[in-house]
């Protein structure tokens, strides 16, 4: 759960926020209300990475049918499949 800070809380402790948001975001309050998200750059990247790949159509269909295939059972082994692909 994140951690949640007022805007003057957040202004006073900026150098150690930055640290601590390498682990998780906050979240930035103004008259008790949650008006922003402060996160790391390596959590906006990944959120912005799985936001591209969850919006390829094509991609998030292919692991769908992936995942049914999986849960119907319908699998191979690792052997079976470096056959299959000439290894």
């Amino acid at each position: 759960m994140p951690k949640r800070l007022t805007i003057a809380e957040a202004q006073a402790t900026l150098p150690e926020l930055v640290s601590s948001l390498a682990t998780e975001p906050a979240v930035i309050t103004k008259d008790g209300k949650p008006v922003m998200i402060a996160l790391s750059l390596e959590q906006f990247e990944s959120l912005m990475e799985t936001m591209e790949i969850m919006g390829d159509r094509g991609f998030m269909e292919q692991l769908r049918s992936g995942i049914r295939q999986a849960d119907a059972g319908e699998t191979i082994s690792l052997e079976e499949l470096k056959a299959e692909l000439g290894f």
